[in-house]
């Protein structure tokens, strides 16, 4: 009994396996169907040729690979097309430009290969220029604005044909080291020295609005030295003078005369005109002209007065003061010497208008104690700031030195 058992549990599991290993079995035969060939695709046994008949590939060509040809993968590819942009003409790089703000840049292109093709330009500068400005010219004229400020100018060529720019731009820094003050305040003549009349240097004031610039501390020079613009009376008061001082301030429209001649009315009293300030010819014999616009009664101011009264005071020259003195009339006339007495002089025209509108005038009169006016040759005068910054010059002299 003991040993029929070993044999038992042999079979045992060859039938498990078996078991296990049917199914597969089917699943094989189901997915691998043999297909007969018709009769006509059978193949025919053909006799075996002889190993040293075989044709033999070379060495080299067991080894090198059958790839189409590259003209067939890779296109022909075209020659590149470049186009740099240079900078011909127009201030250096750094420079600092003092005497004006217009520049003007010249540029121009060159195109790798060479092209017919048309080029235009853009141009920018930073800090002025919002965007690029396009052009087919090869130069460009700019008016900067006044004051000293740092720009850089940038140009780059462009063929629109191509759809080609200039990556890489070409570029100018500068700077413009004018005073803001720069085309608003000019020297507007000059009067050379003589032995009846002193020197002369009159400035205008010419530009929009209704700015005010302070002129005192502000300098002219030239080969025979400088001088720096002075303060001045506002209001030339009649009983009080010389008045406090203050600075110059000048707006458009005014002019501001400068001369070496002697000042009658005392050192440092530089004034303003006002429309009384003509009466003051009748004591002064100044070296700057006074105008003479005295404020003058109609017709109907004195109407009161006698007949002889109003055909002297009508036949009075503007800013005169009476003399009387010869008129019997006039003199045995208590009311019209009262009001000759009470108008006609510059304490009583300014009690009565020193309260108009209009009252100051446009001009200042200016008094410096040296000349810088040669009376030879030619020479620059040049006006500058209260920082030294240019504002304008003036060339006098002869007629070669106008430029």
């Amino acid at each position: 009994m003991q040993q029929i058992l070993p044999f038992f549990f042999i079979f045992i599991s060859i039938i498990a396996i078996a078991n296990i290993v049917s199914p597969l079995l089917q699943k094989a035969e189901i997915s691998s169907v043999f297909v007969p060939l018709p009769e006509t695709s059978k193949i025919t046994p053909q006799p075996e040729t002889p190993r040293s008949q075989i044709p033999q590939p070379s060495r080299a060509s067991r080894y090198s690979l059958k790839c189409p040809s590259p003209k067939n993968l890779i296109p022909e590819s075209k020659p590149s097309f470049s186009v740099d942009t240079y900078i011909v003409s127009g201030p250096k790089e750094g420079e600092v430009i003092t005497e004006t703000t217009k520049v003007v840049f010249e540029f121009s292109a060159k195109t790798s290969p060479e092209t017919k093709e048309a080029i235009s330009f853009e141009t920018k500068i930073l800090g002025f220029d919002e965007d690029w400005i396009e052009t087919f010219s090869k130069k460009r004229y700019i008016t900067l604005p006044s004051g000293p400020k740092e720009y850089t100018f940038l140009v780059r060529a462009k063929i629109k044909s191509k759809n080609i720019i200039d990556q890489t731009p070409a570029k100018r820094n500068f700077k413009i080291n004018v005073s803001p003050y720069f085309e608003k305040i000019k020297i507007s003549n000059v009067r050379i020295p003589s032995k009846t009349s002193p020197s002369l240097i009159t400035l205008q004031v010419q530009f929009r609005g209704k700015e005010k610039i302070n002129i005192t501390g502000w300098k002219i020079k030239g080969k025979r030295g400088s001088f720096s613009i002075p303060e001045g009376i506002g209001f030339w008061q009649p009983y009080f003078n010389p008045a406090a001082t203050e600075n110059i301030f000048v707006k458009s429209g005014d002019r501001v005369y400068i001369s070496n001649g002697k000042n009658p009315l005392g050192y440092n009293r530089n004034f303003r005109i006002n429309k009384c300030i003509g009466y003051l010819s009748n004591f002064y014999d100044l070296p700057i002209r006074l105008p003479q616009n005295c404020p003058k009664p109609t017709k109907e101011e004195i109407s009161n007065l006698s007949e002889c009264c109003q055909r002297f005071i009508q036949r009075l020259r503007i800013c005169e003061i009476p003399d009387y003195s010869n008129s019997i009339d006039i003199m045995f006339d208590p009311e019209c010497i009262s009001y000759l007495n009470n108008h006609f002089n510059y304490q009583k025209c300014f009690f009565y208008h020193s309260k108009d509108e209009d009252f100051l005038g446009n001009e200042w009169h200016i008094y410096i104690n040296h000349n810088i006016i040669t009376q030879t040759g030619c020479d620059t005068l040049y006006l500058l700031d209260q920082n030294g910054l240019f504002v304008d010059k003036y060339n006098y002299g002869y007629t070669h030195c106008r430029i």
